[in-house]
């Protein structure tokens, strides 16, 4: 079978987004979330001037419009890839669709960033020990041993993190991530080596980019130095690594392509790249409208030779508007540095049969970068388990192509959904999960969503815990918490 297929270029400056008779027409009607209350309203997708368009109606705050996608060419073609709308409760993730769980473990955090989905600051709340292992045995419960990460706030200003992982991993954890930002990794002599004996299997570290001037905007400090201080301490250890760059245009999208190749140089630590292009949930800057996943996968392209908008396919279990990936390798036959995305090995007919024969945890170790060697253990790639890319499946690739996801660096985007990108049926088929104190599993974005006026709506009226408004925690006299609200963004 001939897997080679060239990526459309869906922003061609030769052809136009769309023809005139396109510009402006319902693609498809859906259940959305107001962007002022987050209750469910009738919403549709439109096509405008070439890009996709999300209007909702409320009966209470009126009609909202947010742009959601660069190109309507590439809204299409990507969903061909989407799943069947899950019909359970949007506000329960099903434990058998639950491909991660976040935890979160502290609001506490030793940076007070600019961009940040849990509000989290100096003198957050830190949840007991006996707080944290209920939400593991939740996850268990609901769920199973799925892969699961520990998050914040900063999980590293917690002193028995060590003994929380411990926990996990005697509860039958196979997979524990920590979601850090790196500072006490690289400072803390050892650190890194009593988290992996513990049982942790990776860090997903945050990773804005490779200048200073990125973690000044970002992070409000230079942090540049920490991080590579924290990969060397993994490094030491053996600790898979992940990347994880918050994308802002303007500020960072130019260093998607450096961090790509400084991933590349580190393959014998670093297993995955995510972007997260930046979404406006909990505290940001500001709102200059949405990064949607087209345009960063086209940023990506434009900046690392070899890769098309294409060759970044979605992910089978979520949404084809949540998260896309791909695996890249140097190409042996250039000595220009191009690189191979190893989906472009995949047509769509096979990638339509990989969907049935590989299961969301398969897919999300996939993503999440599981140790090679875990990988080599246990099978749980999506190409190892299927028999793709060199495999015994019966598919045929290029000779030079064999063994090539040895060298393979995973390249993840995931778009978070925020209040502009509110869909009730999307959220219906969010396969992250977050645990809840009253013992349910409940989407990541949903828990996450803050409303135009900083307002975390769901999780309120839900009861599902963490904090209530947006902003920057802080201690009070009386030693409580209290949060400093940020002024509400303007409408469209």
């Amino acid at each position: 079978m001939d897997l080679w297929r060239s990526a459309p270029n869906f922003y061609s400056e030769k052809e136009p987004f769309c023809t005139v008779t396109d510009k402006n027409r319902v693609l498809s009607e859906t259940t959305g979330l107001c962007t002022e209350c987050l209750n469910e309203v009738p919403g549709k997708y439109e096509a405008i001037d070439g890009s996709v368009y999300l209007r909702r109606t409320c009966p209470e705050h009126g009609e909202k419009k947010r742009k959601v996608w660069g190109s309507v060419e590439h809204w299409e073609w990507a969903s061909k890839y989407s799943p069947d709308i899950n019909e359970n409760d949007h506000l329960v993730v099903d434990g058998d669709h639950a491909c991660l769980a976040v935890i979160e473990v502290t609001r506490d955090c030793n940076l007070s960033c600019s961009y940040c989905f849990a509000s989290s600051g100096p003198g957050g709340e830190r949840l007991s020990f006996e707080e944290v292992t209920h939400l593991i045995d939740v996850v268990l419960e609901r769920g199973g041993t799925r892969p699961i990460q520990m998050s914040g706030g900063e999980p590293t200003v917690r002193d028995d993190l060590p003994e929380l992982v411990e926990y996990a991993t005697e509860r039958g954890f196979g997979h524990i991530q920590v979601n850090t930002n790196g500072i006490e990794l690289g400072k803390k002599e050892g650190y890194a080596k009593t988290l992996k004996e513990a049982g942790l299997t990776a860090v997903y570290l945050q990773f804005d980019g490779v200048t200073s001037e990125t973690y000044e905007s970002i992070r409000e400090k230079d942090i540049l130095e920490e991080k590579h201080q924290a990969i060397e301490a993994c490094r030491r250890v053996d600790l898979p690594v992940v990347l994880v760059p918050t994308v802002v245009p303007g500020v960072n999208d130019d260093e998607m392509g450096d961090i790509l190749r400084f991933g590349l140089e580190n393959t014998d630590i670093v297993e995955s790249v995510n972007f997260q292009p930046v979404a406006h949930f909990g505290r940001y800057e500001k709102n200059d409208g949405r990064f949607s996943l087209d345009e960063a996968a086209r940023t990506l392209a434009e900046q690392v030779e070899g890769i098309g908008t294409r060759d970044v396919l979605p992910v089978p279990c979520c949404s084809s508007y949540c998260q896309m990936a791909t695996a890249v390798t140097q190409n042996p036959s250039s000595s220009d540095g191009d690189l191979i995305p190893l989906t472009s090995l995949v047509d769509d007919s096979v990638y339509d049969a990989l969907s049935d024969m590989v299961d969301e945890t398969d897919w999300m170790r996939y993503l999440t970068a599981s140790s090679k060697q875990e990988v080599q253990t246990e099978g749980q790639t999506g190409c190892s388990s299927s028999g793709c890319c060199g495999g015994s499946g019966g598919i045929d690739v290029p000779e030079f192509a064999e063994g090539l996801l040895d060298d393979a660096l995973r390249v993840s985007i995931t778009g978070f959904m925020d209040a502009d990108a509110g869909d009730s049926e999307r959220l219906a088929n969010c396969c992250i999960s977050v645990p809840t104190p009253d013992g349910e599993l409940v989407p990541f974005c949903g828990y996450n969503m803050t409303t135009e006026d900083g307002r975390y709506e769901m999780r309120n009226r839900n009861n599902w815990g963490g904090v209530d408004t947006s902003g920057v925690p802080s201690p009070s006299e009386d030693g409580t918490v209290e949060i400093e609200t940020p002024p509400a963004e303007g409408d469209d």
